[in-house]
C-alpha cells in the first residue's frame, strides 16, 4: 500500500480561479506512479476536470502538484468532504479536506485525511 503525505502549500487567485499547491511526498517503501489527479467536490472543484499526470516517486521523493479550482462561497462557510483524487499504478488515493472561507471570501484548503483503494483486478 502506498503511503503518502499530502499537505497544501499555497492557495492563490489565478484567474477566475484559485491556483492550489500541494507538496505530495512518499513515505512508502516502493516507487509509485501518478497518472492523473481531479477534484471533483461541487464547491471546490477542478477548473481543469482530470489532469494527467506522468510522475513517479521514489521512496523519500517530494512533488509539488499545482491545480486550478473553481471555489466561490461566502465568507465563514465551510465545504465538508473536498477531495483531490490521485490515481496511481494500482491505487487511487483520497485526500480529504475541508475548504475553511475566510473573512476575504478566500478559500483555505485543510487536510484532514489520506486514504487508497486499491484498483487491481
Amino acid at each position: 500500500m502506498p503511503s503518502l503525505y499530502v499537505t497544501v502549500e499555497s492557495c492563490a487567485p489565478d484567474g477566475d480561479a484559485w491556483r492550489v499547491q500541494w507538496r505530495i511526498a512518499n513515505h512508502g517503501n516502493t516507487p509509485l506512479m501518478l497518472t492523473s489527479a481531479w477534484v471533483p467536490h461541487g464547491r471546490f472543484r477542478g477548473a481543469d476536470g482530470r489532469v494527467a499526470l506522468h510522475s513517479v516517486f521514489v521512496p523519500g521523493a517530494q512533488h509539488r502538484l499545482s491545480l486550478r479550482v473553481g471555489a466561490d462561497e461566502p465568507p465563514g462557510t465551510v465545504v465538508e468532504n473536498a477531495f483531490l483524487i490521485l490515481q496511481a499504478t494500482g491505487w487511487r488515493i483520497f485526500t480529504r479536506m475541508r475548504i475553511e472561507f475566510n473573512a476575504a471570501g478566500e478559500p483555505r484548503p485543510v487536510v484532514e485525511a489520506t486514504t487508497y483503494q486499491s484498483i487491481e483486478s
